[in-house]
């Protein structure tokens, strides 16, 4: 009898704290535009192995969750990420309504506040246009993934050569125009061909890696130097610091493939892509005598370490090449005609972030940056040659608090 009761009561025991075990995560995602459901919006615990997507009424529900501590995030393309963590206790069933904004071209004309004490707030123009997140993807075209070709989408830019990713704005030649890559003006970092009759580009760095491109068309602040027409400032992206991910893509002319994933627990973090085009190869079958299309690849990576609460290190380096090679209408070529040629671009930039207070940011750059190209003709003897190189060196100093208490 004793023992029938005592299995009794462990038996309903289980049953009560099974009850009381698991929990719901629930909710609805809309635009913050109109209001609209969206559906199949990606919705996961950060962490975990808890995930789902919302259904055409905008709705979500993941059940059976562990009970802890969480990060709802919450993904689609075309808008910004959200994160949302919060505690989930025993049995209980949290809602969430997530409003998100599209990740669209915007014009900012007041001065951005952010908590992160590695990031100040930029005053540079009064009317800056910038690009974040997918829209450099999104903007970038079919044929060639290029991000300097979504800023050609931009207002008052134009260029006259669609195979060509530099720009004109407000009808200054590209000369005029800084492109600047996590605070260091750049040279040349194109795929490109040098010495020819060739005329066409392609942005070095990969679109995958930019978080955002800011185009300063006039009135922009003094750490852009030596350019009379405009900057183009463009902020490379941290990798991931809450697990590993790896990516595939292709395109009509390319292939890619990016991964990144934490250093340490969540001290720093590792991004490292790299990309191929192939649509010279199908044009030389297409066109055998008339093909004057050259290859490009290139490797990238950015790493990102904490070294305390006060200092950060950021190491971004790239290794791009181009080149031609017409040996299949060799028959054809004069002596004086390019029969091969490359160019090779290389730039490693080292960032040191330092917080001395909390109204004091200190960012300083240390950046190297080589361009080397040779021509050959039919004989295999040189038509020409050049060579590139640049050490370049920056502080800068903002006083995030004290501006912001000037302001009120």
């Amino acid at each position: 009898m004793f023992q029938r009761l005592w299995l009794s009561g462990l038996a309903a025991a289980a049953i009560a704290a099974y009850a009381q075990g698991p929990g719901v995560v629930r909710g609805s995602v809309v635009d913050a535009h109109g209001g609209e459901a969206l559906a199949n919006v990606q919705i996961q615990l950060t962490g975990s192995d808890y995930r789902t997507v919302s259904n055409a009424g905008g709705l979500f529900q993941i059940a059976a969750v562990a009970p802890g501590d969480y990060v709802l995030k919450i993904s689609t393309v075309g808008y910004h990420l959200e994160n949302h963590p919060f505690h989930l206790a025993a049995g209980e069933t949290k809602e969430f309504e997530v409003v998100l904004t599209p990740d669209s071209l915007r014009q900012t004309e007041t001065v951005e506040a952010k908590t992160d004490p590695f990031e100040s707030s930029k005053t540079d123009s009064p009317s800056t246009l910038v690009l974040a997140g997918n829209d450099v993807k999104n903007l970038g075209s079919v044929l060639a993934d290029d991000p300097l070709r979504a800023v050609q989408n931009l207002p008052g830019v134009s260029s006259n050569n669609d195979f060509d990713a530099r720009f004109s704005l407000r009808g200054a030649d590209y000369s005029r125009i800084g492109l600047y890559l996590d605070d260091v003006l750049l040279h040349q970092p194109f795929h490109m061909l040098q010495g020819t009759t060739v005329s066409g580009s392609g942005t070095a760095f990969n679109g995958d890696m930019v978080e955002a491109m800011e185009l300063n068309e006039g009135a922009y602040s003094v750490r852009f130097e030596d350019r009379t027409a405009g900057a183009l400032d463009v902020q490379t992206r941290e990798g991931s610091r809450e697990g590993l991910r790896f990516r595939v893509s292709a395109s009509a002319s390319e292939a890619g493939a990016l991964a990144e994933g934490p250093i340490g627990k969540k001290k720093g973090s590792w991004l490292v892509a790299v990309r191929k085009s192939y649509l010279q190869y199908l044009l030389e079958r297409t066109f055998p005598n008339n093909s004057f299309i050259f290859g490009l690849e290139d490797v990238q990576g950015r790493f990102t370490y904490d070294l305390d609460a006060r200092n950060k290190v950021t190491l971004y380096v790239l290794e791009s090449f181009s080149d031609i090679d017409r040996s299949a209408s060799r028959g054809t070529l004069g002596i004086n005609s390019l029969l091969a040629g490359g160019y090779h671009y290389s730039l490693a930039n080292l960032g040191w972030h330092y917080t001395p207070t909390d109204k004091l940011l200190v960012t300083t750059h240390l950046a190297w940056m080589r361009e080397k190209w040779d021509d050959r003709n039919p004989a295999n003897v040189p038509l020409g040659a050049g060579y590139y190189g640049e050490w370049v060196g920056n502080t800068n100093a903002t006083g995030v608090a004290l501006i912001l208490d000037k302001l009120r």
